[in-house]
Order: structure tokens, then sequence, then C-alpha cells
């Protein structure tokens, strides 16, 4: 199924999900598309939520050396210091750089901790000046290999471009 979106930013994103994906309805102030995938596993329903945005991204900042997917994959790894997630570098069919991202992340919710676990592939478009952001969040921790593999699949066929400017 495909998706799209014109985000609060000046770009246009088209990514296809797979079937059976339920869409909700997005957050135009962040996401582009939001939606849930779910599925009978091991006697449970496996659930995960994702979401879709891009923002703008020029691809270095003052200081930093390499390509987009380096500055990327370095930015988390100073995020997610000593090996507190899995981080992975690799290029869509279009030849983009990307980096998808595993790990647990636990807040305080109304005065208890909640323990999800995010996936999230992240992908610099380059030519558009973009960054393309599919997030996964599992609500097992069984989820989350799946959820990264969810997420990366969506980002790899994900097209982003320039919309034009409105009249």
């Amino acid at each position: 199924m495909d998706v799209s979106g014109v985000t609060p930013h000046p770009f246009r994103m088209l990514a296809t999900v797979p079937e059976g994906m339920v869409s909700m309805p997005a957050d135009g102030e962040w996401a582009a598309w939001t939606g849930f995938w779910s599925t009978p596993m091991d006697g449970r329903d496996a659930v995960i939520l994702v979401s879709i945005t891009v923002t703008a991204f020029d691809g270095q900042a003052a200081g930093e050396a390499g390509t987009a997917c380096d500055v990327l994959a370095a930015r988390l790894r100073v995020r997610h210091p000593e090996a507190t997630a899995i981080i992975e570098e690799f290029r869509t069919p279009g030849g983009d750089p990307a980096v998808c991202l595993r790990c647990s992340v636990t807040e305080r919710v109304r005065g208890r901790d909640v323990t999800t676990w995010q996936a999230q592939a992240l992908v610099a478009y380059q030519s558009a000046g973009a960054l393309g952001v599919v997030s996964g969040v599992a609500l097992d921790p069984d989820d989350l290999d799946r959820a990264a593999a969810l997420v990366a699949e969506i980002a790899a066929g994900m097209t982003v471009t320039v919309a034009p400017a409105a009249a």
C-alpha cells in the first residue's frame, strides 16, 4: 500500500507500507503518516506503531566530517553511548545513505516507568536536503527486531522530493 504526505517542511514523501498496516490520523505538526501493524505471534498479538516524517537536513554541521551517513551514525552513537543501542548503516536501493537504530527507551508516565522498544531508520536525501525518518515502537521486547526490519523496509523504499511552493 502506498502512502504519501506533504510535510510542514517543503517536502513530499511517498512510502510503501506492507499490506495490512492500518493508517491512523497523522499529526500534521511532525508526522506525515502514522499507522500500526499487528499480527498473531507466539500466542499473542505483536503490535508495532509506525510514524513517518521528513525534515530539513543538510548532512553536515560545523566541525563534522564524513558522509551524511557517517554524520547520522556519529550523532546516534553520541546519543546512545556504550552500546545502549544497535546502530547499523545501509544504503537504500536508490543509493541514499541510511542508518537503522534499535534500543529500549524508558520514560516516566503518570508516576511510573514505562519501557518500549524502539527502532528508527533515518535516510539522508541529499538531493532534496531532507532527512526521512521512519519510527517503530514495539510494546514487547520480542518485537524489537521485527520493528527494526519493518522500519528499514519502509525507509528503503521511500522517496522524498522537494514540494513545489504554494502559489
